[in-house]
């Protein structure tokens, strides 16, 4: 939509707004883990969920009648992205430490149950293009009302962050003024470091989450960028056409959410580790048999539409799930929601370098080599959490 009310933007300009978000992100990320464990995780939920609203909002209400709007937007992407980014480490560490008594089992739902919550965004903001476009909504107002709702979800959530008490003390800081806090920070970072330096076993923890996070992001948001051409090889949907692609993203979330959902039934009778890497190994069997009969199976668009949907769902039912809750368990308590930022950074990471590689392997190489490299990061996302990924939660 906002291409078409601004058809005179390079591609150049374009691509930096796609990219803002990704990177806005990877610095919240980095950043509100150290935010988190300085002013606290409820000061710290509320400074991201603001930046959020604020970046969210501006992205609406940018200038009007000018292809300047390209710039101003990569600005506010890139706040908003600061703030979603920010969200990750917190969030997870919050539900975790939130949850009382010993009850591994209610933990795991409980970080689970958070994250699902992703599942239903994933669900209506395809939604809400599909009914914008199917009312014939003008153009320059229709992309500013899908950049406007992504602001109300940050208002629920902060309104629900100020009723909420710290149950996690933030850092000694007496008094509790800037230099202080700066101070503290500095500190938070040296001990951070000494920990990873003289803990090898955190050191492979470390490597596990980031790296499983990194290698399934690869695959994920590859693929939901390859999504279309899949649809426009077997139904004819076109790509460049705004329906088809609202109607191809919406489909993808609506086979994705139910894998959510019942990782949150199951987790406590099987763990976090074990949903991931069975995850992993099914999305590689499922690239693997699509990579090798691809052309055979457009003759059956049926069950290749089936096969690749699955894949989604046991992304969900699997290593989306596992990379966001397995951090949050693994860590202790005093390192817990920095170490979480890094793995989530990593992951972003790898969702960039999807976004941008896999539509430019499919053009060179074609559609049976990409799922077939889908199958193979998979499989090494197994391998790595088999291979780093402890089997307990983390006891003091």
């Amino acid at each position: 939509m906002l291409q078409r009310s601004y058809p005179n933007s390079s591609p150049e300009l374009r691509s930096t707004v796609d990219s803002c978000s990704l990177v806005g992100a990877i610095v919240g990320q980095l950043t509100f883990g150290y935010v988190g464990a300085v002013m606290g995780r409820r000061e710290g939920m509320i400074f991201t969920l603001l930046l959020s609203i604020l970046g969210a909002t501006a992205s609406a209400l940018l200038p009007w009648g000018t292809d300047s709007v390209y710039h101003v937007l990569a600005a506010c992407r890139f706040v908003l992205g600061v703030g979603v980014g920010g969200v990750y480490p917190l969030s997870a560490a919050s539900a975790v430490e939130s949850t009382d008594g010993d009850d591994e089992s209610k933990k795991s739902k409980v970080v689970a149950a958070v994250f699902s919550f992703q599942g239903i965004g994933q669900l209506l903001a395809p939604l809400m293009a599909y009914i914008m476009l199917a009312m014939n909504a003008q153009r320059t107002i229709g992309w500013r009302v899908l950049l406007l709702v992504g602001a109300f979800p940050g208002l629920f959530v902060l309104r629900r962050a100020f009723q909420v008490k710290e149950d996690l003390p933030p850092s000694p800081v007496t008094p509790p003024i800037v230099v202080k806090r700066m101070d503290t920070e500095v500190t938070c970072r040296s001990k951070l470091w000494e920990k990873l330096r003289d803990s090898p076993s955190l050191q492979r923890k470390l490597f596990g989450a980031c790296a499983s996070w990194f290698l399934f992001d690869v695959t994920f948001y590859g693929n939901v960028i390859f999504t279309p051409i899949i649809l426009q090889d077997t139904y004819g949907l076109d790509k460049h056409h705004f329906a088809d692609v609202a109607l191809c993203s919406l489909v993808v979330a609506a086979i994705a959410l139910p894998g959510n959902l019942l990782t949150v039934f199951i987790v406590g009778k099987i763990s976090f580790k074990t949903i991931q890497i069975m995850g992993f190994v099914i999305m590689a069997m499922l690239f693997l048999v699509l990579g090798f009969f691809y052309e055979q199976l457009l003759d059956y668009r049926g069950l290749l539409l089936g096969m690749y949907a699955l894949t989604f769902f046991f992304s969900n039912f699997g290593p989306n799930v596992g990379t966001f809750c397995l951090p949050a368990e693994i860590f202790s308590e005093d390192v817990r929601v920095e170490l979480n930022g890094i793995a989530a950074a990593a992951g972003k990471l790898g969702a960039a370098i999807g976004a941008a590689s896999f539509g430019l392997i499919e053009a060179r190489f074609g559609v049976s080599h990409l799922l077939a490299l889908s199958a193979t990061v998979s499989l090494l996302g197994a391998l790595v959490t088999y291979m780093f990924i402890p089997g307990k939660r983390y006891k003091p």
